[in-house]
């Protein structure tokens, strides 16, 4: 029942950073109190079985896909925003932990 998530406002604005967070009936229940909060991507489904009781919105429809970034990319490019590609790392919140797959013989 672990979701990646983070939470903004309408403009945008980090209100929780990324994290991981396991989901149970008390999670986000302090910031429920203060916003109202549409539950959207992978971890939505999870949510919405383990809040059950509370009415919630969740955008089930909204699905998440790159060329949504298109007009962050945009205002960043206007800005004069750029990452260095040979020194940028992606940020996965956890650290990567790569297995070898086993031979069959």
């Amino acid at each position: 029942m672990e979701v990646y998530c983070a939470l903004f406002d309408n403009q945008l604005a980090e209100i929780l950073p990324t994290q991981a967070k396991i989901i149970d009936e008390h999670s986000f229940h302090e910031e429920l109190l203060q916003h109202e909060i549409v539950f959207i991507g992978n971890g939505a489904e999870k949510c919405n079985k383990n809040f059950g009781f509370r009415i919630l919105d969740f955008g089930f429809e909204i699905l998440c896909n790159a060329s949504f970034l298109s007009s962050l990319a945009q205002a960043a490019f206007d800005k004069n925003e750029f990452e260095d590609v040979a020194y940028f790392e992606p940020f996965y919140l956890k650290d990567f932990v790569g297995t070898v797959a086993k031979k069959l013989v």
